[in-house]
């Protein structure tokens, strides 16, 4: 499969126009749209959501993934191969986490590009067309770098990321954090909140952390936003105690 991860939203012409470069050099090859809302020009906080979603990718399977407020300028784009699955997008930071959590990685970087391509569409014009060659076995121009010559500032962030990484569609709070204790506590500006399997097992309107379904750590409120009752956005610091 490829799927696709970006911050291009489904408002505008960007998700759309870039599947169906992609679907048009892959005919054959079934396109899954993983996410189109990840964090908004954030490729730090997106390269912990992204890690935590390998659950649902196999040996084969290609990775089209685009957040990149860098679109243009000297930095690369990359194929990055880990356990088997091949991660297509920019040298920003975004695989970060794929990298360092993989047993078996390999790094091209992407020396093709069409004479049209546009300067601020890579995703389209470059990451996409990419993908599908990996996927169909197509040759395109590109060399080998060692791992250590990725994105050198990411090199710094630290394993788990005690921060919000996405806010969903019902206002819960996913962190760069893998699930904590239920006995731990978490606190996200002033408000602390205990610990629970799931959501009925507090009264409705209730704050609580619980491991959610990709092994992150999450705050939510049972029938309610915790983005809203916590004064919440992605990047809100999270304290564990």
């Amino acid at each position: 499969m490829i799927f696709i991860f970006s911050d291009f939203g489904v408002n505008g012409p960007y998700s759309g126009t870039m599947r169906s470069v992609v679907m048009r050099h892959a005919p054959d090859v079934p396109i899954c749209d993983l996410m189109c809302d990840a964090p908004d020009r954030n490729p730090k906080a997106a390269s912990y959501l992204l890690a935590a979603l390998t659950r649902e990718f196999q040996a084969g399977d290609v990775v089209l993934a685009v957040v990149d407020p860098g679109v243009g300028s000297a930095r690369q784009g990359l194929v990055v191969t880990a356990d088997g699955v091949s991660y297509v997008g920019p040298d920003n930071g975004l695989f970060e986490m794929i990298i360092r959590r993989a047993e078996k990685v390999s790094i091209k970087v992407i020396d093709w590009m069409p004479d049209d391509a546009s300067a601020s569409f890579h995703g389209r014009d470059i990451f996409g067309p990419v993908a599908a060659r990996v996927a169909t076995d197509q040759a395109f121009a590109s060399h080998p770098i060692a791992l250590d010559a990725r994105f050198g500032a990411a090199k710094n962030w630290p394993d788990e990321l005690a921060e919000v990484i996405y806010v969903d569609p019902y206002g819960n709070l996913m962190m760069g954090l893998s699930a904590r204790s239920l006995d731990e506590k978490i606190t996200i500006n002033a408000h602390i909140v205990s610990g629970v399997r799931t959501f009925s097992d507090v009264p409705e309107g209730s704050a609580f952390h619980y491991r959610n379904s990709i092994g992150l750590c999450e705050v939510a409120v049972n029938c309610g936003r915790a983005d809203k009752l916590m004064g919440a956005v992605i990047g809100s610091t999270v304290g564990v105690n």
